[in-house]
């Protein structure tokens, strides 16, 4: 397996991120919706991820994974078991770790992620928790008003 380290993106740290109003457009604020967002994993574009600050692993599902024609011969062991919102153990396919792309060019940044590959029933095609969110440096917010 590769080893876990940022790539070298160009450093965009004199960027500053606004939002306005008319961003809002189409929202109804105060809202608590789940954010769901589209990223690049080792090139394939994935919808439907859903960002969750409660997670503390990234999670693929296991269709997703094998829609992406890895193999599974990548899966590295995961020597850990992971309990879903039932608090039932779910079993774990392997971990692996995958390069994602959050944003677009020229505004993007690219690190490798650990993601944890399960087979249960599932909404979303993967989760992005804690882990990939300190990695990127992300903080997820939400409006209280227009």
């Amino acid at each position: 397996m590769p080893s876990k380290k940022a790539w070298t993106d160009p450093p965009h740290e004199d960027q500053v991120i606004t939002f306005s109003s008319e961003d809002l457009n189409g929202l109804q604020v105060p809202h608590d919706d789940a954010l769901i967002v589209r990223l690049v994993v080792t090139n394939f574009d994935i919808g439907k991820i859903l960002v969750d600050t409660g997670s503390s692993i990234n999670v693929l599902h296991l269709r997703t994974f094998e829609e992406m024609k890895l193999g599974e011969g990548r899966l590295g062991p995961a020597e850990y078991s992971i309990y879903g919102f039932s608090g039932a153990s779910v079993r774990v396919n392997g971990k692996i770790d995958l390069p994602v792309t959050f944003g677009t060019y020229p505004l993007q940044k690219t690190n490798l992620t650990t993601f944890t590959v399960v087979d249960i029933p599932f909404t979303y095609n993967a989760i992005i928790g804690r882990p990939a969110l300190r990695d990127f440096g992300a903080v997820v917010s939400t409006p209280t008003s227009r």
